[in-house]
């Protein structure tokens, strides 16, 4: 077994050379034995295939987005940041050194014979802290111990494939000055919710009676769904947050509440996203009088020279960090303009730091359903 993480350019290339030689895959051949594209997968579970291919897992190598910030990591920090990303982003490209990703079952990103070929995970803030095996890419492994896929595939039972713990090996990461750059893993860990027992899999794979194919014989209670719900999917965001304002001592009192996700918020992507929280304030006609942003919710990094915010890859401290926690809230207060009548509290979901949209923008690439999204507003009258 391999265990994968970011390594030497010269140590990866011989580890896909050894690969190559055990599956007996050369440049102009393919055996049975080779890692399958999800279309292979979809002939006998393609409700499933077709949940995975409209999600941000499926579209992890193609995101123009992480391809734009690959870009800028590589520019400031040179081609060996390359793995580290792509250990999480394009996995099969990573453990089998194909580091200019060409091949195809590797450019779907996150995708069905990786996931499935992963023997263990180390949790720890280790980046892409998995072990991969690719002894035999038809080894699929899952989280039902009785599953019968005939000659389809091999089958291995990996009960912690429905566990968090799983999740953790690319959502929780520390970098090489053990600064925490992913960490929602251990948010989770920390919060009710798994004391409880909801798993990451509840909320964003979650589990409903049915049949893992239709082939199959078993009825089960939960079978995961792979759309991967989260902020960019349909409904993702609805009712995550909530906002409450009073005027209280001559103050605009608001308070910010987490209401559903188990982890703190905005979550994911650590220095990448925040979530904004502004007042506008207006005159008895209805009139906009001014609107300023009271606090941001996130991290913002700084490197090694104090410049900040600056992207995860450049982090060498962390500048500043306020997010809203899981399970809980957190409260601010404004002082009302001169001739306000009326104000309201809007808070905005961005899931690109402001701060890196411009350039993105400047550089025409493709942001399509990235805007900021509104969570939650509050409308107070004023005396």
């Amino acid at each position: 077994m391999i265990r994968n993480a970011p390594t030497t350019l010269l140590r990866t290339i011989g580890l896909a050379a050894v690969i190559a030689l055990t599956l007996g895959v050369g440049a102009d051949s393919a055996r049975a034995a080779s890692p399958r594209p999800s279309k292979v997968c979809a002939a006998c579970h393609g409700t499933i295939q077709k949940a995975w291919n409209s999600s941000a897992k499926a579209k992890s190598w193609s995101n123009p987005v992480f391809r734009a910030f690959l870009a800028d990591a590589e520019a400031a920090r040179g081609k060996e940041v390359r793995m580290a990303c792509l250990s999480c982003h394009v996995p099969q490209a990573a453990v089998t050194g194909d580091l200019a990703v060409e091949d195809p079952v590797a450019q779907e990103g996150v995708t069905c014979n990786f996931c499935h070929n992963v023997s263990a995970v180390e949790v720890s803030a280790r980046p892409a802290s998995y072990t991969h095996d690719p002894s035999n890419p038809n080894i699929m492994r899952g989280p039902y111990a009785d599953s019968d896929p005939g000659s389809a595939h091999d089958f291995e039972h990996m009960p912690a494939m429905a566990w968090g713990d799983f999740c953790s090996a690319c959502h929780w990461a520390n970098n090489d000055k053990n600064l925490e750059i992913e960490g929602t893993y251990p948010q989770w860990k920390a919060s009710k919710a798994a004391a409880a027992g909801k798993q990451c899999q509840t909320c964003h794979m979650p589990p409903a009676p049915g049949k893992a194919s239709p082939l199959s014989k078993k009825q089960r209670d939960a079978v995961y769904a792979h759309s991967f719900f989260g902020p960019r999917v349909p409904g993702g965001l609805d009712s995550v947050a909530t906002v409450a304002a009073e005027i209280a001592s001559g103050k605009l009192k608001i308070v910010v509440t987490n209401a559903r996700a188990g982890h703190a918020l905005p979550g994911g992507a650590r220095s990448m996203r925040a979530i904004t929280l502004e007042v506008v304030w207006f005159d008895a006609a209805g009139k906009e009088l001014s609107r300023s942003t009271v606090e941001s919710y996130g991290t913002e990094f700084a490197d090694a020279a104090g410049k900040s915010p600056v992207p995860k890859w450049l982090a060498a401290s962390v500048k500043r960090s306020k997010e809203i926690p899981a399970d809980g809230s957190v409260e601010e207060s404004a002082t009302p303009v001169p001739g306000a009548k009326r104000a309201e509290a809007i808070l905005t979901y961005h899931p690109i730091l402001p701060a890196y949209r411009a350039d993105l923008v400047a550089r025409k690439v493709d942001l399509a359903g990235r805007d900021p999204v509104v969570l939650a507003h509050a409308t107070v009258k004023l005396p």
